[in-house]
């Protein structure tokens, strides 16, 4: 079970990885200024567009904001499609 979490946590991280820095290349952003938008270091910016370090749920929040709604609401579907749990009983 430990295992699997921690696999599910790497699987999510580069799949927020790979949509942020998508979204970045797709608005013609630097990552100083995707860091702005974030609200976090450029560093830290570098280390989570790299799947190193996660993003916290104010950085999600302010990535969702950042999107148009369209964007917004793809971006969700795409996200409960990947990692619906199987577990918790909601259809």
């Amino acid at each position: 079970m430990e295992e699997t979490k921690k696999t599910t946590r790497k699987q999510l991280m580069l799949f927020l990885s790979r949509h942020v820095y998508a979204y970045r290349k797709r608005c013609g952003m630097s990552q100083e200024h995707m860091s702005e938008l974030l609200m976090v270091s450029p560093r830290s910016y570098i280390e989570q567009e790299r799947g190193r370090l996660g993003f916290s749920a104010v950085s999600m929040t302010f990535y969702i904001v950042a999107m148009t709604e369209e964007e917004a609401v793809s971006f969700v579907k795409e996200l409960r499609t990947s990692f619906k749990r199987e577990d918790t009983g909601n259809a």
